[in-house]
């Protein structure tokens, strides 16, 4: 007699997944600058994983961004490139206007 999976086993699976592929991931990771003299008295942007929660890994790994610590700029952002592809001012807030301590926070 074969075993029929239900939805509850494959939702568990899939939650159980995610959570020990979050898991694998820093809570905060610090975004390295591509020109360090751009700006040298605001530390580096901080991007938090749990603020991102509601969003599933896939939703930015690895099309938007690798899982690997890369360099951009404000440029690539306005031009809808990593952080720009939902800090646009419609899914979030826009990263012009905002103010730099939004991303740029803590110790330099």
């Amino acid at each position: 007699m074969r075993r029929r999976t239900g939805w509850r086993t494959v939702w568990l699976s899939l939650f159980l997944s995610s959570v020990s592929l979050a898991a694998a991931f820093p809570a905060l990771v610090r975004l390295p600058r591509r020109d360090p003299a751009s700006s040298p008295t605001l530390p580096q942007a901080l991007f938090s994983h749990r603020v991102h929660a509601n969003f599933v890994c896939a939703a930015c790994h690895p099309a938007t961004f690798p899982q690997a610590l890369l360099a951009f700029t404000h440029e690539d952002m306005r031009a809808g490139r990593y952080c720009g592809r939902c800090h646009d001012g419609g899914t979030a807030f826009a990263i012009e206007g905002a103010r730099c301590e939004s991303c740029h926070a803590g110790p330099r």
